[in-house]
């Protein structure tokens, strides 16, 4: 700091320079979070995705009970795809592997099971085909939608907001001095 420049000022300028080097930090986690929106974001809104969880063990070992699968539409599903469909007699969504075709339809398989689906689905009765899965996250969310739970989470929250922050605040060299 000069010897004629004030205190105040100097504090000024440093908060400017702070400002200034947290903008392209500020700008990459923008571009950072729409790209995410674009490759993550779910049909509903928009996107090109759908999310399941894992409810049985037919894609075992793969794919086990809880984990959370991301399934994207795209390209006619093919042999070897891992697809997510409703089966109309179970009324449920179904993901199974595709191990073959029938006329126009395919023919689906659990990994786990020794037996393939009754149902025979077209291709465009297809919702999408598996992108990744992330284990276990599907039991963390299932266990967020419970609102009991949704509002501990929620409380714990608030109370690090609240509390969080001001005891890890740096300590001025003019704080120390004047005791």
């Amino acid at each position: 700091m000069a010897a004629n420049a004030s205190p105040d000022l100097w504090i000024d300028l440093s908060m400017k320079k702070a400002a200034a080097s947290r903008a392209p930090t500020a700008l990459i986690a923008l571009v950072l979070v729409g790209a995410a929106w674009l490759f993550l974001a779910p049909a509903q809104l928009g996107g090109a995705n759908r999310y399941a969880v894992v409810e049985g063990s037919s894609m075992e070992p793969d794919l086990r009970r809880g984990d959370l699968v991301v399934v994207r539409a795209g390209s006619a599903p093919e042999v070897g795809d891992v697809v997510l469909y409703r089966d109309p007699e179970l009324r449920v969504r179904v993901l199974h592997r595709v191990i073959g075709r029938d006329g126009g339809r395919l023919v689906l398989k659990g990994d786990a099971n020794g037996f393939v689906d009754d149902a025979r689905p077209r291709s465009d009765g297809v919702t999408g085909s598996l992108w990744f899965s992330v284990p276990r996250a599907g039991s963390a969310l299932l266990w967020l939608r419970e609102p009991v739970h949704a509002a501990l989470l929620a409380f714990v929250l608030t109370l690090v907001a609240l509390a969080g922050g001001g005891a890890a605040r740096p300590v001025t060299r003019r704080e120390v001095s004047r005791g």
